[in-house]
């Protein structure tokens, strides 16, 4: 099966399933993309859960990102 195929297949799922599978192939690399394990991920979940004032919006987010890539030159 080529990849346009499979990624043809994929768009028909859930979003969930979508979800999932994403997870699973990106569990399936040899290196994680990012530098945070999975329970970091959960410890910060449990303490947004826990504390609303730890969160960020999303546009507080991507203005951060924003500033870090623009400070790296």
């Amino acid at each position: 099966m080529e990849l346009e195929e499979i990624t043809a297949e994929a768009a028909k799922l859930s979003e969930d399933d979508r979800a999932c599978l994403a997870a699973r192939l990106l569990h399936g690399l040899e290196k994680p993309p990012h530098g945070v394990s999975d329970e970091e991920v959960m410890g910060r979940v449990r303490e947004g859960d826990a504390d609303d004032e730890v969160m960020i919006t999303f546009d507080q987010f991507v203005s951060g990102l924003r500033f870090r890539v623009g400070h790296r030159a």
